[in-house]
């Protein structure tokens, strides 16, 4: 049914009042030099700029006229139309000394470009022929000594081909060197109207080993792209893996069979990734890892339809987290927009808004708290920002050290009061390079020891990374350390893993969890070679996780961040009511300085001294003497 013109214009007019756009990062101009319904292709860079979180797509693009006013307008994502087989007519099998020959018609006088084999037969490869026909006379071969097989979990029964009218099909199956097998049928993909894609870039950012999986981050240069097909290149000549790649997973393998080959390397992904880097994850089971030597990939292109009711520079919008998405009533027209003629109009480049505020992307919050006595903390660092706005603080390795485990002792203060504060963390983790030292032990040869020093006592290290170029080699390796405590001397086990490389293997690090926090600065890492040579280490990284403050001000008066309180109780903001809000705000950076001591420092001092080594000598030596003193004093036990 046609839309009448008239009821489009309505509906495409309905527009919202003019907006104050200081929480968009990014604009682009369009130019419409004919009125009427415009379609224009998202660029890239614009779609890398979208900040959407959650909810539909691209919801913070905002389409505003010359005048100022938001114009309603649609996404027009591609239709991901599932191909479409019928089982072909007039199939006949004809059993032939060398050969077994299928014959079979299309049913439908539509563009074919692929047909699909079947059969119940579980395990074969075998060199097959396509010859097509359009009138069942004059025959031109599509494909010559293609591989078809099903073995491993691994088929290949199509035929792909230039698109055209074929009506006739006859495929020559080789039966020279294995048995024949039975067909039962073949089907014909009816062909769609294909999507329209453009290249799409992606480099091999890192890649790593981990436990007989390859895990490829791949750059695509931006973030929201919509991506068609992925293809590796490998130069591997006979694999199979399985593969995921944003929730679409595949199974891609190559061949070898008598001079013929066959191989399926592409990942039908059709999903919006919306980061710049995903992941690729290839399963090797027990096969030495793929090499992989470049990734090539498509996207899909994202055009907007909207009513320009005037010429001149239109401007897009986009780049606010904190937007709400629209709710325009042409939504529901999105099916007869989607193929509507339309105008095209000419983009700009995308730029940044000048008008953009840190400040209008954070909630409206209280921006201090309660009065804070700060005579029980022992340190405090000033935060240090150029911006009012939404503050983002990285906790240095000093402050989580000093800190409680839970983080309970953390106040943000500015004038004796407290701003509220969230802590995230985003899973992100950095590595420091630490000394480290073997140390051989006469009594037990066989035993490899090294002490690590770590930066300093409390390092927040919650693993290790070890490096060794040892080809071969099975090991359990532990971690222990040895400090003073109030107990006396003690001896902590921190973690333990086993560790083993084959020949071929990655040599990438090897990743020991902690179980617990290290409290001395040094730690010994133990691991018994049996009859083996001794395990040779190159290097030890430790591993601490990123932990962010984010905190709203209103200026830039000065900032404290204090710490190192283990009588402190957790804090309770309110701020935890718009958490999403501030996690998704954009944040101004900030660093923290010099630390500094406070009075609380010198009373733990003195209540460690209370509790000192010395102390429980002293009491014991007093225990001893009274002790002695009151056995002199009773009377002597009679003889038996």
């Amino acid at each position: 049914m046609k839309t009448h013109p008239l009821f489009l214009a309505l509906c495409l007019s309905t527009v919202a009042s003019a907006a104050d756009f200081a929480a968009w990062t990014h604009h682009q101009t369009v130019r419409i030099t004919q009125p009427g319904l415009t379609r224009t292709e998202l660029e890239p860079a614009l779609l890398d700029a979208s900040r959407t979180s959650g909810g539909a797509s691209f919801h913070d693009l905002r389409v505003i006229s010359p005048t100022g006013i938001e114009t309603p307008y649609i996404v027009v994502l591609p239709r991901l139309i599932q191909p479409e087989y019928l089982d072909a007519s007039v199939f006949k099998a004809t059993l032939n000394p060398r050969t077994t020959v299928l014959e079979f018609q299309s049913p439908t006088r539509d563009t074919i470009s692929e047909v699909l084999l079947q059969t119940n037969a579980s395990i074969f490869i075998k060199a097959a022929t396509l010859d097509a026909s359009k009138d069942g006379t004059n025959w031109q071969p599509l494909a010559s000594n293609e591989l078809i097989c099903r073995q491993n979990g691994t088929e290949r029964l199509h035929f792909v081909f230039a698109p055209d009218a074929w009506a006739h099909f006859r495929v020559s199956i080789d039966d020279t060197r294995t048995t024949p097998i039975a067909f039962t049928g073949a089907q014909i993909r009816r062909d769609l109207p294909e999507l329209r894609t453009l290249d799409q870039p992606v480099t091999i950012r890192a890649r790593r080993e981990i436990k007989n999986e390859t895990h490829l981050t791949l750059d695509l240069g931006t973030a929201n792209s919509l991506l068609g097909q992925v293809h590796l290149h490998t130069p591997e000549p006979v694999f199979q893996r399985e593969v995921t790649l944003l929730n679409t997973q595949a199974t891609l393998f190559r061949l070898q069979h008598e001079g013929s080959s066959a191989e399926y390397l592409d990942i039908a992904v059709h999903q919006l990734a919306t980061i710049r880097e995903v992941e690729l994850i290839i399963r090797n089971g027990d096969s030495p890892p793929l090499r992989i030597d470049s990734i090539e990939a498509t996207r899909h292109p994202v055009p907007i339809v909207f009513q320009a009711d005037a010429t001149g520079d239109w401007q897009l919008f986009i780049g606010n987290a904190q937007a709400a998405a629209p709710r325009y009533d042409i939504a529901a027209l999105s099916d007869k927009l989607r193929d509507a003629t339309a105008n095209s109009a000419t983009t700009s480049a995308i730029e940044a808004n000048t008008a953009f505020r840190k400040t209008a992307t954070a909630p409206e919050v209280g921006e201090t708290g309660a009065a804070l006595d700060i005579s029980a903390w022992s340190f405090q660092k000033a935060v240090q920002f150029k911006e009012a706005g939404v503050v983002e603080i990285e906790l240095d390795p000093t402050v989580l050290a000093r800190s409680t485990n839970d983080l309970r002792d953390l106040r943000i203060l500015r004038d004796g009061h407290q701003i509220p504060f969230i802590v995230t963390k985003p899973g992100l983790k950095h590595e420091v390079e630490v000394p480290f030292a073997e140390m051989p032990d006469s009594k037990t040869p066989t035993l490899s020891k090294w002490d690590i020093s770590l930066p300093f006592p409390n390092f927040p290290a919650t693993e290790l990374l070890l490096d060794s170029p040892t080809p071969l080699f099975m090991r359990t390796l532990s971690v222990n350390e040895q400090h003073d405590s109030e107990q006396g001397h003690l001896e902590r086990h921190l973690g333990s893993e086993n560790w083993q490389r084959k020949p071929g293997q990655s040599t990438n690090s090897f990743r020991l969890a902690l179980y617990t926090t290290p409290k001395s600065p040094t730690i010994q890492l133990t691991t018994d070679n049996g009859d083996n040579a001794p395990l040779k280490l190159t290097s030890v990284r430790a591993v601490y996780p990123v932990v962010r403050l984010l905190f709203r001000v209103p200026d830039t008066a000065p900032v404290h961040l204090c710490y190192g309180n283990q009588r402190a109780t957790l804090a309770h903001y309110d701020l935890q009511l718009v958490r999403q809000e501030f996690e998704t705000a954009t944040k101004v950076a900030a660093s923290l300085g010099n630390e500094q001591k406070l009075s609380g420092d010198q009373a733990d001092r003195l209540q460690r001294g209370k509790s000192s080594p010395w102390l429980w000598t002293a009491l014991a030596l007093v225990v001893g003497a009274l002790l002695w003193i009151m056995a002199k004093m009773m009377p002597p036990q009679p003889a038996a």
